[in-house]
């Protein structure tokens, strides 16, 4: 009787165990995933001029919206500030000027900050 209890048993060990090793795998492969893509985003912060309003305002935001790369941005008119976060290995600040000069208005590059998220 304890010989059929035994093998049951120790055929689930040994599925666990291989479970748990096909688990962990793909797991370690996306932290490492996370943290190369965690490298490449930056911000950059314009001076924006010529904006007069709110929907000047949303004017910016839409050009920003519409570069691929662009996970975030804030557009402030009163302050005349543009504030994105974006993925550098698709966009640069050059385009992100470049985008808000099409629109209509003219941007100054403030600075540029690597950051974690």
């Amino acid at each position: 009787m304890k010989k059929y209890f035994l093998i049951p048993l120790f055929v689930l060990i040994l599925f666990s165990f291989q479970v748990n090793a096909q688990c962990c795998h793909p797991i370690e492969q996306q932290s490492n995933l996370e943290k190369s893509n965690q490298q490449k985003i930056k911000m950059l912060r314009l001076k924006i001029t010529g904006m007069t309003c709110a929907g000047c305002s949303n004017h910016v935001s839409t050009a920003l919206k519409n570069i691929d790369g662009i996970i975030e941005q804030t557009i402030e008119y009163l302050g005349d500030i543009a504030t994105t976060k974006y993925d550098a290995s698709k966009t640069n600040p050059t385009e992100i000027k470049k985008a808000v000069e099409k629109a209509g208005y003219k941007a100054e590059i403030i600075n540029e900050i690597i950051t974690k998220k």
